[in-house]
């Protein structure tokens, strides 16, 4: 089953026993998985929540979160399963404040507003008030792995909402990165795991379906430059993509391989513009060899390579060419490689650069022998 398949299943779940957790290397596309395609496949019988966990210190302010995202997204459609005194403190709130402001919102943005998500009773299945559909309501943990709290303190709230109010709850993270960082603790992180999450499901995403995607969405600078990224749509899924290699009845990814962020490559692809342009400037044409080692460059300042499994992020250039085999270093000018660390473009450099690299790559063409006829 595609793992989008595999989410409406756990979702559909009427007595959830433990969560999902939905884990893959950074950037594979897991938030997107969630907020595009669960959302949309969901949308008339579930309410997809998402929290993000991003620099989250205490079980508080997590429990907090919960509360007032489950506010947010069902106050619209609340219904009769939500008790009846819940329904009458919005509506004395609700009020009480429309005396003092007519224009103020609605009775979830009240509550919120005077910090009494306490006062409510959240319920896993609510029941739209127009359609009296009832819809189960989702929890979406995100970053997981980029949490400041506890990790004992964390599971155990989600745990809660989880096993004991029987919400159905996705975890998202790079369950290789927590595992990573807590070297000397990993038998206790197990643990956690265990009694927390019933299901692990690892994100491998159609790559080529998703460059298409990216191509096709994103809002390029010009429409020649978009034309131009169509039409070497094979070249960038060539540098971007590793083939999963097949295991039994399954595939798995390399442990030595690149890593695969879509963030890293539409942004790659964003700044591509600048030298594209400037080329173009120049009166030359954009070689298919300048794009291709742009990318992989960027890609592995950004992101890194998988060497066993673990980032490394210290790479020579002969590192670069063993994982992206076409990778020329002189392609990549000395000005982009300041500018990919920085953040600082100095085009007149670059142009001076890109010049004496394509006067030297005339003589070499000039120089080459040819055939005997």
């Amino acid at each position: 089953m595609r793992t989008i398949n595999e989410l409406i299943h756990y979702c559909n779940e009427s007595n959830p026993i433990g969560a999902l957790m939905l884990t893959g290397e950074p950037g594979c596309g897991k938030t997107y998985l969630i907020k595009k395609e669960l959302t949309k496949a969901l949308a008339d019988s579930h309410i997809i929540i998402r929290i993000s966990l991003f620099g989250m210190e205490s079980a508080k302010t997590l429990k907090n979160a919960v509360h007032q995202k489950w506010l947010e997204a069902c106050m619209p459609v609340l219904g009769s399963v939500q008790k009846a005194r819940d329904k009458g403190v919005f509506s004395a709130f609700s009020a009480a404040l429309r005396r003092i402001n007519p224009l103020a919102g609605g009775a979830a943005s009240i509550v919120l507003s005077m910090n009494m998500v306490d006062m409510v009773t959240i319920k896993p299945v609510v029941e739209d008030f127009i359609t009296h559909k009832k819809k189960r309501v989702v929890f979406v943990y995100d970053d997981l792995d980029r949490a400041k709290m506890d990790i004992t303190e964390m599971m155990g709230v989600i745990n809660d909402f989880c096993e004991n109010k029987r919400f159905n709850s996705i975890v998202i993270a790079n369950d290789e990165s927590i595992l990573e960082e807590r070297e000397s603790d990993k038998i206790t992180y197990h643990l956690l795991r265990e009694k927390t999450i019933s299901q692990m499901l690892y994100h491998i995403p159609d790559y080529n379906e998703v460059i298409s995607a990216v191509l096709n969405a994103e809002k390029w600078q010009t429409e020649e430059y978009a034309d131009y990224l169509t039409a070497h749509e094979e070249l960038i899924r060539d540098v971007f993509v590793t083939e999963p290699k097949k295991k039994g009845n399954g595939y798995f990814l390399s442990r030595d391989r690149k890593y695969h962020s879509f963030r890293s490559l539409t942004k790659g692809l964003q700044n591509f513009y600048r030298i594209y342009y400037h080329i173009k400037e120049l009166g030359s044409e954009v070689d298919d060899i300048k794009l291709y080692s742009f990318l992989s460059y960027y890609l592995v300042e950004k992101c890194g390579i998988c060497r066993g499994g673990v980032p490394d992020i210290e790479c020579s250039d002969d590192d670069i060419k063993e994982f992206y085999s076409k990778y020329v270093p002189e392609q990549v000018t000395a000005s982009e490689r300041y500018w990919i660390s920085t953040g600082i473009w100095d085009k007149d450099a670059f142009k001076k650069e890109f010049m004496q690299t394509a006067k030297k790559g005339t003589k070499k063409k000039a120089g080459k022998a040819t055939p005997a006829e």
